[in-house]
């Protein structure tokens, strides 16, 4: 069952210069990695459900304004509800000195005791992205010779900031293409203004409304995911359906149509 994580209080700087894998044992005590997201009361079984676009449901949250710190992604069974597998990687910036990842890191995650697990496991985001691509096309969501779009699976986000802004910015300093399948998603904040008629400005304000508890820290990727993933579950349940909210332009990639009249506009940055 999804709990609060445990973390080791040891400073990064101690590690700068290990890798382990982010399955490595030193670590299974004081972070959790499982996928799994308790489902309130039978909610799977609610009658309110109703048939949706995708099979599955990827959410993501990206942390990290300067570069990406952080790269998790949970998918959620459309039909069942149930998490399914968790894929999740700190993210090593590279176009920064030592000294100021160092510096960054302790002020991201100090504060959260897991700065010693980011400089244990954090790789470059073009090997994240290798990883992440064999991942979903193991799970037969995502054909890499075909290239486009996820195949019967979509993304899902707090916001368009985390695909929308801050993956082109992060493909620019790391000389890549946008990958097609950040094409396309859904933004829950506009899913969850049409469907309850209410603005939510963040992850928090959901939670809150539907009365749900925080789980984890707040501003830790792989915990926000989980939680965001826990108002998927209770908006499936409800009766939501999630569209697809945001497009590229095939041939434009940094252009964006939003496919909702009603949807919450906000800054770049107003993640939550």
């Amino acid at each position: 069952m999804l709990g609060a994580p445990i973390y080791g209080e040891i400073r990064g700087s101690d590690v700068l210069n290990q890798t382990l894998s982010m399955d490595d044992p030193s670590h299974i005590d004081k972070f959790n990695h499982s996928c799994s997201v308790p489902l309130e009361e039978d909610i799977a079984k609610s009658e309110k459900l109703r048939p949706q676009d995708r099979d599955f449901l990827l959410v993501l949250d990206l942390e990290g304004k300067v570069e990406i710190l952080e790269f998790p992604v949970m998918i959620i069974d459309a039909k069942t509800l149930q998490a399914v597998d968790f894929f999740h990687r700190f993210v090593r910036p590279s176009n920064m000195s030592e000294e100021r990842i160092e510096e960054y890191i302790e002020g991201k995650y100090g504060k959260l005791g897991v700065s010693r697990v980011w400089h244990d496991t954090a790789m470059p985001f073009r090997e994240v992205i290798q990883e992440f691509e064999a991942w979903i096309t193991g799970r037969q969501l995502w054909e890499k010779e075909l290239g486009g779009p996820l195949s019967r699976a979509a993304f899902v986000t707090c916001g368009n900031w985390d695909i929308k802004t801050k993956i082109p910015q992060q493909c620019q300093v790391c000389s890549m293409k946008i990958p097609p399948y950040f094409f396309e998603w859904i933004n829950l904040k506009d899913i969850y203004l049409n469907f309850y008629n209410r603005r939510a400005t963040g992850m928090r304000t959901m939670l809150n409304e539907l009365k749900i508890p925080l789980l984890g820290s707040h501003h830790l990727g792989i915990d926000d995911t989980k939680n965001i993933a826990r108002v998927v579950q209770r908006m499936l349940a409800d009766g939501a359906v999630m569209s697809i909210t945001a497009k590229r332009k095939l041939d434009s990639p940094e252009s964006v149509d939003f496919l909702f009249k009603n949807r919450i506009r906000y800054s770049s940055f107003a993640q939550f």
